[in-house]
């Protein structure tokens, strides 16, 4: 009997491991399942088939090589999605309406190895530190290690994959699509990765509500994101009004007599004079200049290009508004946009600067003009703009005054510059010379205008459906034994991309207190939401740093994808997250902080988290259960054994002899 009340017991836990064993086999086949259902839904498609990736209302295929052409007074060779003949250095400009689907079949062509720069390893950084080559205004931490290898090397957030891609859609509503593959629910998604030789079909709906206007696109690969645009890899992307059903802004500027409309892109590559060539060498002059000195804005050739030319010229004309169109393509720098009268460039804008007009920020369009004299802009961020002249003459439009307020009081960052030249003609002149009658506008003219929001009343966040406020900190770490150098961080950690860090649910309104700790500046963007922005502030002087002044100045309520967040300050903003849910970022749009750690997860809606992904994030929880049925069932095996009939038995006759001595005693 013993030994069968053993064998119960040792059945029980036997039972016990097969379902335990059951739960594992049912983990293994889900995860093999996952695995295999992720391959089904991969987006990564043939090369070779031009039939591939072309099933939506609009399509487009974007090659990523590496090119020669000409720039500034150089035969420039780099990554470029521009192909050979093309007139710009950038990518195609894409359109697409609100309602249409929007197919992108992106190809890597980045097969040249002899190109720089090289990827910068632990030694780089070390040197660098030994040798700083400025007058650093930051305090340092710790002491320099010895050597190299002692090094803390965060390989996670080191500069790298400066030949893979992917692609990034900035300020659309759209899926999330950082990770493989677009719209993925899954936590421990990787980032979308298109090494050389490989195409990925990219594959969105553009919501028929969506607003009309300016937005652009540029790849978004960690480690690699700035590099790749200090190269030129960005293009236009408008979404054009849809005849009858939604508003374009240039179909509503039009019936206003505002015709003259022009690209504006400013753009700041980091490049380097690689020597004379001849054909039996190398065949150019000129490459993008190393990671560490793009960063640092210490490159010999940084100028800041507007439409891939240096201080270019535009025509106007007396009492007809120019439209331009300002995409902020900066990697590591802000921008102001002045307009002085020609030879007045170095006078305080107050004082000689002539007013403009903003009509859209960030795609989203004003309901009638702001007046401004001065912008500032970072990258990432759009502007279109109405100028007008009364008078016939040569005007400049220049970038100054951040020198000291972007990076800890350090002089030279960015550098003083003339944008563009643009020379205004009498319309009187341009009338007769074209046997056409001269229509004019005036200042009233253009602050009368009236134009369709971009986003109705109706849609503007009220405070009462703010859920909760969550603090979002920007700072910066000096510590002299870790690559890369400087740190950055969110919430004083550095980026991981399988860990989750900020969450939210579709149609939920949330505020975010944007902190900047230290005295450097960092635009702030969120992936496929726009926000609201509520305040901004800053501990620094406005008398000492006059521009931030202008940083300062804003619509409150305006919406934006991109805002800047002052140094020493902060800025508030209100989100109400939409329909598109998945894993997605958010992070510093100066591109060399993002690279190296200032980018954040964040998950919209609820993860999809299989058993396997469930087992592995419970296996402490697991093991303590199935340590606990073990002993449990132990101890109901040992507690059988003593209930056995053998066991009365004993027990019945030892309690008889002791009743016969307890009567005999009697």
């Amino acid at each position: 009997m013993r030994h069968l009340n053993q064998c119960r017991a040792a059945r029980n836990i036997n039972c016990i491991c097969r379902r335990f064993n059951l739960v594992a086999a049912a983990a293994a086949v889900t995860l093999f399942l996952s695995a295999y259902s992720t391959q089904c839904h991969a987006e990564y498609v043939s090369c070779n088939d031009e039939t591939l990736c072309k099933g939506g209302d609009v399509n487009y295929e974007l090659i990523a090589s590496i090119r020669t052409m000409r720039l500034l007074n150089y035969t420039y060779r780099g990554r470029t999605y521009s192909r050979e003949g093309d007139a710009s250095f950038s990518g195609p400009t894409m359109r697409v309406q609100p309602g249409q689907s929007l197919w992108i079949k992106l190809g890597n062509e980045m097969l040249d190895e002899s190109i720089g720069p090289h990827e910068p390893n632990a030694t780089d950084y070390w040197r660098m530190l030994q040798n700083p080559g400025e007058r650093i205004k930051y305090q340092f931490y710790r002491k320099s290690v010895a050597d190299a290898s002692l090094m803390h090397v965060d390989q996670v957030n080191m500069p790298k994959h400066f030949d893979a891609t992917n692609l990034h859609l900035h300020g659309l509503d759209i899926d999330v699509h950082m990770f493989h593959p677009v719209g993925t629910h899954d936590p421990d998604a990787p980032h979308i990765i298109v090494e050389p030789g490989q195409c990925y079909c990219y594959r969105f709906h553009v919501p028929a509500h969506h607003p009309t206007g300016m937005y652009w696109y540029h790849p978004h690969l960690h480690g690699s994101t700035a590099l790749q645009i200090w190269s030129g890899m960005f293009g236009l992307l408008y979404v054009d009004g849809k005849e009858g059903e939604s508003p374009s802004l240039m179909h509503e500027l039009a019936s206003q007599n505002v015709t003259d409309s022009h690209e504006f892109v400013i753009w700041d590559p980091a490049l380097k004079y690689v020597g004379d060539y001849d054909d039996s060498a190398i065949n150019h002059n000129l490459e993008v200049d190393e990671f560490l000195l793009g960063q640092t804005t210490l490159s010999k050739i940084h100028p800041f290009l507007v439409n891939g030319e240096y201080i270019p010229t535009f025509n106007a004309t007396t009492f007809r508004p120019l439209h331009l169109r300002v995409l902020c393509a900066t990697i590591e720098n802000e921008n102001t946009f002045i307009i002085y009268p020609k030879g007045r460039e170095h006078e305080h804008w107050d004082d000689a600067a002539l007013p403009f007009w903003v009509i859209a920020s960030d795609g989203v369009t004003y309901e009638q003009p702001i007046r401004r004299n001065i912008l500032v802009m970072a990258g990432g961020q759009r502007e279109e703009l109405l100028l007008w002249f009364d008078r016939p003459g040569d005007y400049v439009i220049s970038q100054q005054g951040i020198q000291g307020m972007q990076f800890f009081d350090m002089h030279g960052h960015p550098h003083d510059q003339i944008l563009a030249m643009i020379t205004v003609r009498d319309v009187s002149d341009v009338a007769m010379e074209s046997k056409l009658v001269a229509s004019a506008n005036t200042v009233q003219d253009i602050a009368n205008l009236r134009l369709t929001p971009g986003y109705h009343s109706s849609e503007t966040i009220q405070s009462h459906e703010i859920t909760r406020t969550e603090t979002i900190v920007f700072s910066m770490g000096t510590n002299r034994d870790q690559a890369p150098f400087p740190q950055y961080y969110i919430n004083g950690k550095a980026f991981d991309p399988l860990r989750l860090d900020f969450f939210a649910e579709p149609g939920e309104a949330v505020e975010y207190l944007l902190v900047n700790a230290q005295h450097n500046v960092h635009p702030f963007h969120i992936h496929v939401n726009r926000f609201q922005v509520q305040e901004m502030g800053s501990e620094l002087s406005t008398t000492k740093y006059p521009v931030l002044k202008a940083v300062l100045d804003f619509p409150k309520g305006v919406w934006r994808d991109t805002v800047i967040v002052p140094p020493n300050g902060r800025t508030r903003i209100w989100v109400q997250y939409k329909n598109y849910t998945g894993k997605t970022v958010i992070h510093c749009h100066f591109l060399a902080h993002e690279d190296t750690g200032m980018m954040a997860t964040l998950f919209i809606g609820q993860p999809h988290t299989s058993i396997a992904q469930w087992m592995s994030t419970h296996f402490d929880l697991l093991l303590g259960i199935a340590f606990g049925v073990a002993v449990f069932a132990g101890i109901m095996g040992v507690r059988s054994f003593y209930r056995s009939p053998n066991t009365l038995v004993v027990y019945e006759q030892v309690a008889a002899m002791n009743n016969l001595k307890s009567k005999a005693v009697d």
